[in-house]
C-alpha cells in the first residue's frame, strides 16, 4: 500500500516579503469588499435619486393639478358668493316690494271700505226716501180713488172699505225695520 503522504503545514514564512505580500492581499481584499459595497450603495443611491426625481415630477404635476383645481374652486366660490349676494339683494328688493304692495293694499282696502260704507249709507238713505215717496204716492192714490168714488156712483163705494183695508194691511203705513 502506498504510504500516506504527510501533509505539510505551511509554516508561516518568516520572509518579510511574503508577509508584506499577504498583508497586501488582505488589504486588496478589504478594499475590494469596500469598493463593492460602495458600488452597491452608489447604485442604490442612483436608484433612490431617480425614483425621487420621478416622485418629485409626479408630485409637481399633482400640485399643479391641485393648484388649478383650487383656483377653479375659488372662482366658483366667488361666483357662488356673488350669486348668493345677488339673490339676497333680490330677496330684499322683493320683500320691500311686497311690503309696499301690502301697504298700498291696506290703504286702498280702507278707502274702498269707507267708500262702500258711504255708498251703503247713501243707498239706505235713498231707499228710505223712495219708501217715503212710495208711501206718499200710495196715500195720494188712495185719496184720488176715494175722491173719484163718490162721483162715480154707489157701486164703487161698496169696494172702498176693502181698498182701504188692503192699503192699510199692504204695508204702506208701516214703519221701516232698522
Amino acid at each position: 500500500m502506498p504510504t500516506k503522504k504527510k501533509t505539510t503545514k505551511r509554516k508561516k514564512a518568516v520572509n518579510p516579503a511574503f508577509r508584506q505580500l499577504e498583508q497586501l492581499r488582505k488589504t486588496v481584499k478589504t478594499l475590494r469588499v469596500k469598493l463593492e459595497r460602495e458600488v452597491r450603495e452608489r447604485k442604490i443611491e442612483a436608484r433612490v435619486k431617480s425614483e425621487a426625481q420621478k416622485a418629485r415630477a409626479r408630485l409637481a404635476s399633482q400640485i399643479a393639478a391641485l393648484r388649478d383645481q383650487g383656483q377653479k374652486l375659488a372662482k366658483d366660490l366667488r361666483s357662488a358668493l356673488g350669486d348668493a349676494s345677488k339673490r339676497e339683494a333680490a330677496r330684499r328688493d322683493a320683500m320691500a316690494k311686497i311690503a309696499e304692495l301690502k301697504a298700498e293694499y291696506t290703504k286702498k282696502s280702507a278707502e274702498m271700505r269707507s267708500q262702500l260704507s258711504r255708498t251703503t249709507a247713501e243707498l239706505a238713505r235713498k231707499s228710505e226716501e223712495l219708501k217715503k215717496l212710495a208711501e206718499e204716492a200710495a196715500h195720494r192714490a188712495v185719496e184720488i180713488i176715494r175722491s173719484e168714488a163718490p162721483a162715480a156712483g154707489a157701486a164703487p163705494q161698496a169696494h172702498e172699505p176693502a181698498a182701504t183695508q188692503e192699503t192699510a194691511g199692504g204695508g204702506y203705513e208701516k214703519e221701516p225695520h232698522q
